[in-house]
C-alpha cells in the first residue's frame, strides 16, 4: 500500500505506515522472526501489574536486564490500542474475560514487533529496527523518510538528532523531554508520550529465545487480567507479579504527571473540566466509573483504586501471583528482587546484579524522594478523606493503613 494514499484517523494511519516499515524497511532477519512466531509461542510469561505511576517501570526496567528474559523496550500497550482493544471499543479499559472480537494471530504478532533478546553488550541494527517499527504509532500523521532515517542512524546518528533533521522535535521522547517545556504536547497518537527509545542490552530475537521468559507490563493490563490469562495467552504458563506502591505517592504521581506538557496522555475522551487540569486529553489508564468533571485529585485516587481493586479481583485467573511492594524495591531493593526472580524462576544474572546495584530512572515525573506526596499534603488527604468505598477496602487489603509508612 502507497504511503502516499488518503490518510484515515490516527489507528488507520499508524496501522498503514507500520506495516510498511514492517514489510520494506527492517532487517531481513526481524521480519523473519515476526513472520514466523507470535508472542505465545515463549515458554512462559511474567506479567507486572500495577496501578500507573506504581513503580513498574522501575520493576520492569530491573527485570529485563536479567539474561533469562525477552522483553519490549516498553509497555505493549500501544499494541492494544492499535489493534482496537481499548476505548472506546470499551468505555473503560476494562476487556471483559469473555472479550473475542479482535485479530488475537495479529495481536501477538504485533506485540512481538519490539521484543529482544537480554544481553550484556545489544545490537544497533535491532534497536534501530525497533525505533522505526515504534515511529509510526508516535507520529501517525507523519509522512516520515523511514529508510532514510534507517541509514542514519546505522551510521551512527542519535535517534534525537535524526528526527530533528526531519522536523520532529525529542521532547516526544522521555530520554530527552525537558519537564519544563512551554507548550504542551497533546498531539494524538497511538504510543503513549512520553515515548521511549530502545533498550541498550537487547539483541534480535532467535528461534531458541523463545524458550525463555518474555516480561511484559503496561498498566491497563491491571482491568483486562481474566481477559489475557484465557483469550490472549489460553496456553502459555503466564506468572503474575502484583506490585503495589502506597495510595498518596501514587495519586501524588499521577497527580504531577498529569499536569505535565510532555504526557501521559491516552484518550481523547471530549471535553475535560477537571479542577487542576488545563489540558484537553485524558492521561493514564481510564478506570470504569471515570467522570469528566470535578477535582482532579479525585480521578487520580479512583485511577490507584480502579487498577488495584481489578487486580486484586482478576487474580484468581492465575497460578501464580507473587505480591511485591514498591517500598520495598526502594528500601531492600536486592532481596525484593532475588525473591521475584525466585518466583519467575529466571536464574542468576550477572547484568541484573549490576543493575540492581545501580538503578536507572525510569518515566520519573520529578526528581525521586521520599514521602514527596507531603509537598501537597492536604490536597492529597482531602482526596483520601472524600474517597469512602471501595478505596477503603482497597487499602486495608493491600496492608496501607499505616500512614507512618507510606513513603
Amino acid at each position: 500500500m502507497s504511503l502516499e494514499e488518503p490518510l484515515g484517523d490516527p489507528q488507520e494511519q499508524a496501522r498503514r505506515k507500520y506495516r510498511h516499515v514492517r514489510e520494506n524497511v527492517i532487517a531481513d532477519g526481524k521480519r523473519s522472526v515476526l513472520s514466523e512466531h507470535r508472542a505465545d509461542d515463549f515458554e512462559s510469561v511474567l506479567l507486572i501489574a500495577s496501578a500507573s505511576r506504581g513503580g513498574s517501570s522501575l520493576l520492569f526496567d530491573v527485570l529485563r536486564h536479567h539474561e533469562a528474559t525477552c522483553s519490549p523496550d516498553g509497555e505493549h500497550g500501544k499494541w492494544y490500542t492499535l489493534n482496537g482493544v481499548c476505548y472506546p471499543e470499551f468505555d473503560s479499559d476494562h476487556v471483559p474475560a469473555d472479550f473475542e472480537s479482535f485479530d488475537r494471530e495479529r495481536l501477538l504478532t504485533d506485540l512481538l514487533s519490539d521484543v529482544g533478546a537480554t544481553v550484556s553488550d545489544g545490537d544497533r541494527t535491532h534497536r534501530v529496527d525497533n525505533a522505526l517499527l515504534r515511529l509510526p504509532l508516535q507520529f501517525p500523521d507523519r509522512d516520515l523518510p523511514y529508510e532514510r532515517l534507517r541509514e542514519r542512524l546505522l551510521d551512527g546518528a542519535s535517534l534525537a538528532d535524526a528526527l530533528e533533521a526531519e522536523g520532529v522535535s525529542p521532547i516526544h521522547y522521555d530520554e530527552f523531554a525537558d519537564g519544563d517545556a512551554d507548550e504542551p504536547v497533546e498531539r494524538e497518537a497511538i504510543e503513549e508520550r512520553p515515548f521511549i527509545t530502545s533498550h541498550d542490552h537487547k539483541r534480535g530475537l532467535r528461534g531458541d529465545d523463545f524458550e525463555k521468559t518474555l516480561v511484559l507490563k503496561t498498566s491497563v493490563d491491571a482491568y483486562r487480567l481474566p481477559w489475557i490469562r484465557e483469550r490472549l495467552f489460553p496456553e502459555t504458563d503466564v506468572d503474575l507479579v502484583h506490585l503495589s506502591r502506597n495510595p498518596a505517592a501514587s495519586i501524588n504521581g499521577l497527580y504531577d504527571g498529569w499536569r505535565l506538557n510532555r504526557g501521559f496522555q491516552t484518550y481523547d475522551v471530549g471535553d475535560l473540566d477537571l479542577e487542576g487540569y488545563d489540558g484537553s486529553l485524558w492521561n493514564y489508564d481510564l478506570p470504569p466509573a471515570w467522570e469528566r468533571e470535578g477535582r482532579l485529585i479525585d480521578e487520580c485516587l479512583k485511577q490507584w483504586t480502579g487498577a488495584h481493586r481489578h487486580i486484586l479481583d482478576g487474580r484468581d485467573a492465575f497460578d501464580d501471583v507473587h505480591r511485591a511492594r514498591f517500598e520495598d524495591l526502594l528500601t531492600d531493593t536486592a532481596s525484593t528482587v532475588a525473591d521475584i526472580v525466585e518466583f519467575a524462576g529466571l536464574g542468576d544474572s550477572d547484568l541484573l546484579e549490576a543493575n540492581v546495584d545501580d538503578l536507572n530512572q525510569v518515566m520519573t515525573t520529578k526528581e525521586p524522594e521520599r514521602a514527596r506526596w507531603r509537598d501537597r499534603e492536604d490536597l492529597v488527604e482531602g482526596a483520601l478523606d472524600r474517597a469512602g468505598e471501595p478505596y477503603e477496602t482497597v487499602v486495608e487489603e493491600l496492608g496501607y493503613t499505616e500512614e507512618s509508612e507510606w513513603i
